[in-house]
């Protein structure tokens, strides 16, 4: 079986699509990757003199598999078209936060495109129960919307024995994500200024950050890009995983720390619930609650053995119900019955 994705490089979909063609390869499924630069999407004319380039020029395939944004782009005659619900660029309290332009942008193009993708599909998946009902709410209730959730690969994520990266009793936390309001990135330097000195947070640069955004703040460290080996090392090196997101399609950032055996921090909101269990994997406080926050990772950095009993209780919830194993076993099934 053989298989094309055509996805916007440098973004989560990116990261998606290479772990899942890592678990289809196993069971014999060939993906071929189509990455193309996220700026074409100011250029939507542009956008279908390439993507028609793209499916020429390709040699043939057994299924389509994209996303809803362009998915309308990469239909091929004869082969089913499966497309996967990320997260609401479309939702209402998303797109409040955005710049006027970009509302425009979203409320009236990309909102048809995604329209006409979800007509076109001959299946749609979304990665969270929060997402499916998103999309139903918006575009219809009727719709047959399967949910399969992201897995992660247990064996690549996974605690390792690391020295801790602070010397003087500091709690480590650590942050990996965009630098984007979406992702909460705006509350991490009021929670670590009350936190104080015996807390420092180290983060990253983000996917689409070419470099990081240095806060003038005297307890954060900015780590710019990481490679996924880099990644887990840092994961490990940290004490607690902080993720204070507004919103979450699924949140693969919250699960690479739920693998390696991390309690977490994060917010009670969108599919966030879905992964962290308040109380047990960690603490799911509200939305902009930067007093909520610094109660939540004082109360996990206070207590070794609690830190402990969350991070073990993430990683079995990993091996119960996000391993890319079972990721990819539900894609195979749902691509066979496109195909017999």
């Amino acid at each position: 079986m053989k298989i094309t994705c055509p996805l916007i490089s440098g973004s989560g979909l990116e990261v998606y699509h290479r772990r899942l063609s890592m678990g289809l390869s196993h069971l014999g499924v060939q993906s071929d990757l189509i990455p193309f630069s996220p700026h074409w999407e100011f250029f939507p004319w542009g956008l279908e003199w390439k993507a028609q380039k793209i499916m020429t020029e390709r040699p043939l395939c057994d299924l389509v598999h994209t996303h809803a944004e362009y998915g309308r782009l990469f239909r091929r005659k004869g082969k089913p078209l499966v497309i996967t619900l990320h997260h609401s660029s479309m939702d209402r309290d998303y797109l409040a936060s955005l710049p006027l332009p970009t509302r425009v942008h979203h409320q009236f193009l990309l909102k048809s495109y995604v329209r006409r993708a979800i007509n076109l599909a001959d299946k749609l998946v979304a990665v969270s129960f929060h997402t499916q009902s998103a999309y139903l709410k918006i575009f219809d209730k009727d719709l047959e919307i399967q949910v399969i959730h992201n897995g992660i690969d247990p064996k690549t994520f996974r605690p390792v024995g690391v020295e801790p990266r602070s010397t003087d009793g500091q709690v480590v936390i650590f942050f990996s994500g965009n630098h984007t309001r979406r992702k909460g990135f705006d509350l991490l330097a009021p929670v670590m200024k009350r936190l104080g000195n015996n807390f420092v947070l180290r983060y990253t640069g983000g996917i689409r950050q070419s470099g990081a955004v240095a806060l003038d703040v005297h307890n954060m460290q900015c780590l710019g890009h990481l490679s996924e080996e880099q990644l887990l090392v840092e994961i490990n090196k940290a004490d607690i995983s902080f993720q204070p997101s507004r919103r979450e399609g699924f949140g693969f950032s919250i699960l690479e720390a739920m693998a390696c055996g991390k309690p977490v921090v994060s917010t009670d909101c969108s599919a966030i619930p879905e992964l962290i269990e308040h109380g047990k994997g960690g603490y799911l406080c509200e939305v902009d609650s930067v007093e909520q926050m610094v109660s939540a990772i004082r109360n996990v950095a206070q207590s070794i053995e609690l830190r402990r009993k969350m991070g073990a209780h993430n990683r079995q919830v990993v091996l119960k119900r996000f391993t890319l194993e079972q990721m990819a076993s539900q894609y195979f099934n749902l691509y066979q019955s496109l195909l017999s």
